[in-house]
């Protein structure tokens, strides 16, 4: 419910995102100049100038069909609000405001427009999303200024010195950058020229560029890295001007020069698609196999009774997926003044726990974040975010929210096809909950479904830094159509439910369809389905050191492939790419395994893959294919991909 005090603000020290342009009544934020705004259309049923003390609670379905109603299961809980937003909320300059914007049509129409610097109402999933508003034809678009870069050190694969000491040599190095830069800029002679004029840097391009040279000088010559840099910053101190201007010139000419990123090139296996296909049937991991962390059955309904009951009891306290803070949720906002939770906000490390290598005779350095690459246990965090969040995992409590159901028999579905599957989450009031799915063909890797997904809760983070998918991205994307289902990512449509995204997903494949993805246990939890026939690269390249330990998508691509995916940093990942590179993976998984089992005499035929029959076919195999080498046993008594021929880059156990 709406406070019923105007005064009342539980963000009262923080200006509002929509500054001058904020037409919502109470507004929770900072006003300095406070006045009375227009009230909204929407908001005309709701609230009244004659209203003081008394609380209303708005209605969402004024003016809004029964079918459009009917799409939900759930009745729609009070607007959400978008708190701890990570997009850069700006406020538009006024030159970049068309004329029309002033007018009073214009006002009402941007207040009901989802805008990502503006507070957005999450749980009307009932509601169709509109598309953003059309700039006018008269205005030409203007190029984004530079993103702010901040004089920080870089992470690298293994630092060469301490956090702070390359952080002090970054200021030195930078310092004397901008000391030749100042010269070149204030010589008038030379800056008649415009070739040399457009040599000077600005203080977001000497940032960038110093973040770069230190980060390239402690990656390439780690043992000797104080020398070289040393060495780097007297020979600046000592440069003439046209030291500088030469080699701004060469670093231009390189930067023009710079040969184009190599393509991601394709794992050849020896077979055809439908024979890749029919072979996953010798690497898919039976049910029976899978951990504990697989949901395998159906919890009764009783026990989700009881979960329930037991939620309810323990009035929703969670512990923060973060900072481990025990806070109070509460998923239809708490009535006396519509808060989403409490005891926020929350400070917290986003990387994850950086070991160092132990090195014999050298005592062992500290365990340090990978996000700041500070030491464990010193800080708090480095993130501030607004609220808690929290995850769940236990699938009783899944349960609660969305039931689980098994993969049904789809006649329709191909029986040739296998697919790669993907899902982004972002954090709700019900934890962990699905915001974007993505599913492609294999081994092809053609696109068959990416859609984003409203959640069944208020969204409390949209966690893009891992999920991918920006506020702006959610709010502004076009109601999913089944006419025109298209997959480009930069034109992601929006399904009303989890449920709706299911039914989707469940339209392309059946119970023996071939499920291929990495970590899919998350996957499958996102959507609720209990699927037997998987191919999940966790279990075909194992951690050496066994279980829970697992290695991440990203080494592995970059281990076994060449591949550099997830490279995005604070953008997030890309669901497509990684469900492309899972393919790959299990593709150059398949290779291996049929390199073997040709070798013994096996064939594909008849949608199967068959043993010899006989010691002659064997032998008539074998002369065809060269005898391969005896691996040696390794230490953990395993065999290892380069054995067979593959040859296969050791990652860090911590990548």
């Amino acid at each position: 419910m709406w406070p019923s005090q105007p005064s009342f603000r539980p963000f009262g020290n923080t200006a509002c995102p929509a500054g001058a342009k904020c037409a919502v009544p109470y507004c929770l934020f900072l006003h300095e100049e406070k006045s009375k705004p227009a009230s909204p259309a929407r908001f005309s049923s709701s609230f009244s100038e004659e209203t003081s003390h008394e609380a209303k609670r708005v209605k969402l379905n004024n003016g809004m069909k029964e079918s459009t109603l009917a799409t939900r299961s759930l009745t729609p809980p009070p607007p959400a609000v978008f708190v701890g937003s990570s997009l850069p909320q700006k406020e538009p300059s006024s030159a970049n405001k068309p004329k029309a914007a002033k007018t009073a049509s214009s006002s009402n129409h941007a207040s009901s427009t989802l805008d990502s610097s503006s507070r957005t109402d999450l749980s009307s999933a009932s509601r169709a999303t509109s598309p953003p508003p059309k700039a006018p034809k008269a205005l030409k678009a203007k190029p984004a200024p530079d993103v702010k870069v901040d004089l920080y050190p870089q992470k690298v694969p293994k630092e060469p010195v301490q956090f702070m000491k390359r952080l002090q040599f970054l200021k030195f190095l930078r310092k004397e950058m901008a000391e030749r830069n100042k010269v070149l800029r204030e010589d008038t002679e030379r800056m008649s020229d415009p070739s040399i004029k457009a040599l000077v840097l600005t203080e977001n391009q000497l940032n960038k560029l110093a973040n770069e040279e230190e980060a390239k000088i402690a990656a390439q010559n780690h043992s000797v890295y104080e020398n070289v840099l040393k060495q780097r910053i007297m020979a600046l101190k000592k440069m003439q001007v046209d030291g500088w201007v030469e080699e701004r010139k060469a670093a231009t000419k390189a930067k023009e020069e710079k040969p184009r990123q190599k393509p991601m090139e394709s794992v050849i296996t020896g077979l055809t698609p439908k024979e890749e296909v029919t072979f996953l049937s010798e690497i898919v991991t039976p049910m029976s196999a899978l951990p504990k962390d697989y949901v395998t059955k159906l919890a009764t309904e009783e026990e989700v009774e009881d979960t329930r009951q037991a939620l309810i009891s323990a009035q929703n306290w969670e512990v923060c997926d973060r900072c481990n803070t025990r806070f109070q949720v509460f998923p239809d906002r708490r009535e006396s003044d519509g808060a989403l939770t409490t005891l926020g906000p929350c400070r917290h490390h986003w990387g994850k726990n950086n070991y160092p290598r132990k090195v014999k005779g050298v005592s062992a350095r500290a365990v340090t974040w990978t996000c700041c690459q500070e030491e464990k246990g010193v800080s708090a965090g480095c993130h501030v975010h607004e609220t808690h969040v929290f995850k769940v995992s236990e699938e009783k409590r899944l349960s609660v929210v969305m039931p689980f159901i098994e993969t049904p028999q789809n006649d329709k579905a191909d029986p040739n096809l296998a697919i790669c599957f993907d899902c982004e989450m972002s954090y709700t009031t019900h934890g962990l909950e699905l915001v974007r799915l993505t599913a492609v063909s294999w081994p092809s890797h053609t696109p068959i479904l990416d859609i984003l997904v409203k959640p069944l809760g208020h969204i409390l983070d949209m966690n893009t830094r891992f999920s991918g998918v920006s506020l702006e991205q959610f709010s502004n994307a076009v109601p999913y159509d089944p006419k025109n289902p298209t997959v480009d990512p930069k034109k992601l449509r929006i399904v009303e439910s989890p449920y709706a995204a299911r039914e989707l997903f469940l339209s392309f494949l059946s119970k023996h369809t071939p499920i291929l993805g990495h970590a899919l246990e998350n996957d499958f939890n996102a959507i609720r389905l209990i699927h037997p026939t998987i191919v999940d690269t966790v279990f075909l390249y194992p951690h050496s050191g066994g279980l829970p330990f697992r290695n991440s998508l990203r080494g592995l691509a970059k281990t076994h492939l060449g591949w550099q995916i997830q490279q995005g940093g604070a953008q997030g990942h890309d669901s497509y790419e990684d469900a492309r590179a899972t393919g790959e993976l299990v593709r150059a998984k398949v290779r291996i395994e049929w390199l073997k089992k040709r070798r013994a005499g096996w064939s594909i035929r008849d949608d199967g893959v068959f043993p010899p029959e006989s010691s002659d076919d064997v032998a008539a195999t074998v002369e065809d294919v060269p005898a391969p080498t005896v691996p040696e046993k390794r230490k953990f008594g395993i065999f290892n991909d380069e054995d067979y021929g593959v040859p296969v880059k050791r990652p860090r156990e911590d990548e």
